[in-house]
């Protein structure tokens, strides 16, 4: 079939809607028939042009010519590539995406995973992310923060031996511009948490919010992590000549915890509190209105259960918090794991039972006690188990000043 303008121009009508890529193929063959028409006849120099104008190749243009002269239309039409076929995702599957996507803010891995887990529905992380892009949902990708020096991996395998807490102000939350700050506690190894609101924050504050944890938690809580805030800490308020114990110490020190503070302006170190929080801003505060402080306390006690029962994570192996202390604790009455044994630290002190004044007393007996001690085991070394005191001061004075001449010996 020849180049015929007419027909090809009828033909790039009737695909206009259908195929973009024919019409664009049928349009350069248009200019081509065009300079059939000038000349008579093509060079190469125009099927050069003419693949220069729709950034294609002159090879491209040609075999599009050939196509339209062998099967007329049927030889421009784009060829579907062998393969399996894109299919799309409708249905129960379309809606579940579109919920989690709106309601928690998910991305293709983690939708994927509860997906998988949670209905036994095998989609890949591809197709729900291409479903995102089409639905509008996924626009611009988060920036990659430049790496810190915090870049070591903290690996815990055993619940309460390292845990996080940190208080989350929220402003715009309540009505009327109510104050809330929410405590957050975050165990290492499970990822268990619990969260609980206040009007404000403080000593008191941190207590409560510790004897709660500490009745809540399934596990027992070795070390408490904080920041130097005044609600977690005195230790730079406080006067060093009358040190003020924080109530949160003494809690600490009853219950057998160690409290441990992170060093001032290293906010890194509370990495997984912080990230804690900016996923209740992602799955939680950004879909709830409530009016009042108890109100805000039951949303967030139902998102905790929530999150320690259905929430899965990817440092788990993608189980939820309370799934993977079911299996430590399996792990643990089979023998494959051995606990933790926390330590007595409320036993009597050396010095308990001995007052203020007494003490300086006793230490120095104790220092009078160690240096004849130390006398007598150097005594012994020696010279000998014979040796009295006396003996061994006069032999250490002869062998002192005998080392003494010969060092003076050696310097003439």
């Amino acid at each position: 079939m020849d180049l015929n303008i007419d027909q090809l121009r009828l033909a790039a009508k009737q695909y206009r809607c259908k195929c973009p890529r024919t019409v664009e193929r049928l349009l350069a063959l248009i200019e081509l028939s065009k300079r059939i028409t000038l000349r008579g006849r093509l060079r190469a120099l125009d099927y050069d042009r003419v693949a220069a104008e729709f950034g294609k190749t002159a090879r491209t243009v040609f075999r599009w010519k050939k196509g339209w002269e062998e099967n007329g239309v049927k030889g421009v039409v784009p060829k579907v590539p062998p393969g399996r076929r894109k299919r799309p995702i409708s249905g129960f599957i379309a809606k579940k995406i579109i919920e989690f996507r709106k309601k928690y803010r998910w991305g293709a891995e983690v939708i994927h995973a509860h997906l998988k887990h949670d209905y036994g529905l095998m989609i890949s992380e591809d197709r729900i992310h291409r479903f995102l892009l089409r639905k509008g949902f996924v626009k611009n990708k988060r920036m990659k923060k430049v790496g810190g020096r915090h870049t070591k991996v903290v690996q815990v395998a055993e619940p309460g031996i390292h845990t996080q807490n940190d208080v989350k102000h929220l402003p715009h939350t309540l009505p009327n511009s109510q104050k809330s700050y929410v405590y957050n506690f975050v165990d290492h190894a499970s990822r268990w948490e619990y969260k609980k609101a206040y009007d404000s924050f403080g000593p008191s504050e941190s207590k409560d919010f510790a004897e709660r944890v500490v009745r809540k938690a399934p596990f027992k809580i070795f070390r408490w992590q904080t920041d130097n805030g005044i609600e977690f800490t005195f230790k730079y308020v406080s006067h060093v000549d009358k040190p003020k114990k924080h109530a949160l110490d003494k809690f600490c020190e009853k219950n057998a915890i160690r409290h441990v503070l992170i060093p001032p302006g290293e906010k890194e170190l509370q990495g997984l509190v912080e990230r804690s929080h900016r996923m209740d801003e992602d799955e939680l505060y950004h879909r709830i209105r409530p009016r009042n402080l108890e109100e805000l306390n039951r949303f967030l006690e139902a998102h905790c259960e929530w999150k320690n029962n259905h929430r899965r994570r990817k440092s788990l192996g993608w189980k939820t918090p309370n799934e993977w202390l079911k299996e430590h604790g399996e792990k643990i009455v089979s023998g494959l794991v051995r606990p933790k044994q926390r330590q007595n630290t409320t036993a009597p002190l050396p010095n308990e039972g001995f007052s203020h004044k007494e003490s300086w007393e006793r230490g120095l007996l104790e220092a009078w006690q160690s240096l004849a001690r130390h006398n007598s085991l150097r005594a012994t070394k020696l010279l000998g188990l014979g040796h009295t005191q006396q003996n061994f001061s006069l032999e250490d004075k002869q062998e002192h000043e005998a080392r003494s001449v010969g060092e003076l010996k050696k310097v003439a």
